[in-house]
């Protein structure tokens, strides 16, 4: 109870101070509109925003102000103007709603000549409804040497967005491809940030995973669907988003909550930030590891944790994260590494060392170039399911992807080659995937014909699963 009380203190005092923040910077913008760069009248309201901005460094939150459905928030907190300052919060939103800006974030290290420069470019930039707005007052940050000022787009929705293009047809397909990329964005970003010694700052990602979430439930074969995606040399980012969906798939056969799952995504998506300390001639090394390398890579997982200790405040997310980051090469037998005294395996580990495991085998990682087919890698983790993974969750695992999981290339008894698309949900059709057909008997190439193998009236069975690789074929050509 003395904790609740004291969390609600917390946000109550930050409230206060990031209403601050908004009054602050509104009264330094209009003076910025009526006195000249270089005006005494300016000085003033400057060092009030300074003042704010390093108070809520101080209580190591972001000092951030973001434009959300006709309201401002500050980190993850809502700021309910009062009367005083309501025409505060109302001109602060329409001069981001005008340029295009999602949030603006005044990152540590920024100084007051810099927020007086990005005061007096809402001066300088004329707001023409236009995506190149945004790109321009970014131009114009970068001529000034404004560095310590992040800003985050507006989408249409009222909404930041990593992507200023916003114009394609949003079926659930490119939605599903939407949110995919913007996934890799945000994880690159922090992992950059990681490798730089730079304070880890989750906020984009968590709204990330919470988008990837919505659409999961909504269309959960196309977001599976895109962890077929290989990318040799991003393979830390893809590998990091693509368990971050197979564990959200999990996590949803489960039935957990939406706050659970974004906790579990958060986990996931983060398991391997750790690999962001170990050296690039190791990490990208096409060979095979020495003993001495390798005993190297196994140091991830403390690597990771040693990282996400540094996180603002241990709240259950965070905690979560770490989790995450240190269980997931631990395995259920306690056989895996890191090799420590360690009795019990949480439920979020055990999810995300099968998805890690999965993505891992059917990828084509730097140290392992040759990925294995998605049937052969399920009978490879199925064999040592009650020892390395978990019975329950691995029949889950099977139950969201199926024994041809998405992106699995078919040889029929017709001679057709086509590659699964979507499993059948009744557990005895399996082996009657949904598929695309992408070449006829004699190996020529079809328009792709959409096939359900458990219609009777399809007149076609699976003899077998082959290797693309050894067809030069790119199987998410036909799913992306």
């Amino acid at each position: 109870m003395e904790s609740e009380l004291r969390t609600e203190q917390l946000e109550r005092e930050m409230i206060k101070v990031g209403k601050a923040l908004v009054t602050n910077f509104f009264v330094l913008l209009k003076t910025a509109q009526n006195y000249r760069e270089g005006h005494a009248a300016i000085n003033a309201p400057l060092e009030n925003v300074l003042k704010m901005v390093k108070e809520i460094h101080r209580r190591n939150e972001e000092a951030s102000i973001r434009v959300q459905r006709g309201y401002l928030l500050m980190g993850e907190i809502r700021l309910k103007p009062d009367a005083a300052g309501l025409d505060a919060f109302n001109f602060i939103m329409g001069e981001m709603k005008r340029y295009l800006i999602g949030s603006i974030n005044f990152t540590p290290g920024v100084t007051a000549e810099e927020i007086k420069k990005f005061a007096y470019i809402f001066s300088e930039i004329e707001p023409i409804p236009s995506p190149q707005t945004y790109v321009k007052f970014l131009e114009r940050m970068q001529q000034r040497m404004v560095v310590h000022i992040e800003l985050e787009t507006l989408g249409e929705d009222g909404e930041e967005s990593v992507e200023v293009d916003e114009s394609e047809l949003m079926d659930n397909r490119k939605k599903s491809r939407k949110v995919y990329y913007q996934t890799i964005h945000a994880i690159s970003e922090v992992m950059d940030n990681a490798k730089m010694g730079q304070t880890l700052r989750l906020r984009k990602s968590k709204r990330v995973v919470q988008s990837m979430i919505d659409q999961l439930l909504a269309a959960e074969t196309n977001l599976v669907g895109l962890t077929t995606i290989r990318c040799h040399d991003e393979y830390t980012y893809n590998h990091s988003v693509n368990v971050c969906i197979l564990s959200l798939a999990i996590g949803q056969r489960i039935g957990f909550s939406k706050p659970k799952l974004c906790e579990l995504g958060m986990a996931a998506l983060f398991h391997d930030i750790g690999k962001s300390e170990i050296p690039l001639s190791i990490l990208n090394k096409p060979a095979e590891f020495t003993r001495e390398e390798w005993a190297i890579m196994q140091q991830h997982p403390l690597l990771g944790v040693k990282k996400l200790m540094k996180l603002k405040g241990l709240d259950a997310l965070s905690s979560r994260i770490i989790i995450g980051a240190f269980e997931h090469h631990l395995y259920c037998d306690f056989s895996g590494y890191p090799r420590l005294p360690y009795k019990r395996l949480s439920l979020f580990g055990r999810i995300i060392s099968i998805a890690d495991c999965y993505d891992g085998l059917t990828s084509s990682r730097v140290y392992s170039r040759t990925p294995m087919q998605p049937d052969k890698a399920l009978r490879y983790m199925l064999a040592r399911t009650g020892k390395i993974y978990d019975p329950v969750i691995m029949k889950l695992f099977i139950n969201c992807i199926g024994i041809y999981p998405i992106g699995t290339l078919l040889l029929l008894d017709t001679r057709e080659l086509c590659v699964v698309l979507e499993n059948n949900p009744d557990p005895e059709k399996w082996n009657a995937p949904r598929v695309k057909i992408i070449a006829d008997s004699q190996g020529r190439e079809t328009g792709g014909e959409l096939a359900d193998l458990a219609d009777p009236r399809c007149a076609r069975t699976v003899m077998e699963a082959l290797d693309p690789n050894r067809y030069r074929i790119d199987v998410s050509q036909y799913i992306v």
